[in-house]
């Protein structure tokens, strides 16, 4: 039986590390797309470990964790594991950026006990601006991530002690059958404002190319904002950053397209 869904033969650029979007393929390539693999960013440890490290080893003095990425999950955990230090303070509030963030730290064994609904860091920290009121909150994120949430912290009075629990590195080269898939394909997917970037410079460099009509879409408003402040043009954004959100927003632009261009055709 054929494949009737509006992503069947669709050709979908990923642009994160395939390691991070197996699930996402998987459920782009259940629907019929084939996947474009990438990975326009790869995360690194940090330069130093020294302030991480120490943050860690008085995890019991904080009362939030802050953790508004799953690379920021992963950074944590892992870094744990290495030091040897429990993670499950039930003294300790953690709150996570969205719900794919929160099921990695539970995943991993964290007590998620605040999961934000609006999307974004800034979102997160304006629903619970009573609980993080004067509170000392431990807050680690990538070397290129924006400091207006530490401002924002700090304006309610929180102490924050923020540290660089991992590097975001721009990918600077592409393999010809990689960018010859992107030339060909329909849509690409952005998962983060970092591989919007790395993306611009790699098409401003000549590296890649893509076709006008190319359908762009973004895995919330933080990476929406990034597009359009690029200026890229976003057709759709995911309702929350999961992967069914990502991939019935994909659908649903193609459905829009095609009725779009049919209503074109009868009208002429």
């Amino acid at each position: 039986m054929a494949n009737t869904s509006p992503l069947s033969g669709k050709r979908v650029v990923i642009t994160r590390a395939e390691s991070q979007s197996a699930a996402l393929a998987g459920a782009l390539r259940e629907k019929g797309a084939e996947v474009v693999s990438l990975p326009l960013i790869r995360i690194a440890p940090p330069r130093d470990y020294a302030q991480l490290d120490s943050a860690l080893r008085r995890l019991s003095s904080f009362d939030w964790l802050l953790f508004t990425s799953q690379n920021a999950v992963t950074a944590v955990a892992d870094r744990l594991a290495a030091l040897g230090i429990q993670s499950k303070d039930k003294s300790m509030q953690i709150a996570a950026v969205g719900r794919s963030t929160s099921d990695a730290a539970t995943a991993v064994g964290f007590l998620v006990t605040s999961v934000g609904k609006g999307g974004t860091a800034a979102d997160l920290i304006r629903e619970l601006a009573h609980d993080f009121r004067g509170k000392r909150i431990f807050f680690p994120r990538s070397d290129r991530a924006a400091s207006a949430p530490i401002a924002q912290l700090r304006d309610l009075g929180a102490i924050v002690t923020e540290v660089i629990a991992y590097q975001t590195i721009a990918l600077d080269s592409v393999l010809p059958s990689v960018r010859d898939a992107v030339v060909r394909s329909d849509a690409v997917l952005f998962l983060s404002p970092s591989a919007v970037n790395a993306f611009l410079n790699l098409v401003r460099s000549g590296v890649l190319s893509v076709r006008a009509d190319i359908a762009v879409g973004a895995i919330g408003p933080v990476t929406q904002s990034a597009v359009r402040e690029a200026g890229l043009r976003c057709d759709f954004q995911a309702s929350e950053p999961a992967i069914s959100e990502v991939v019935a927003a994909l659908a649903a632009h193609f459905v829009t397209a095609r009725v779009s261009s049919v209503s074109g055709v009868n009208s002429r």
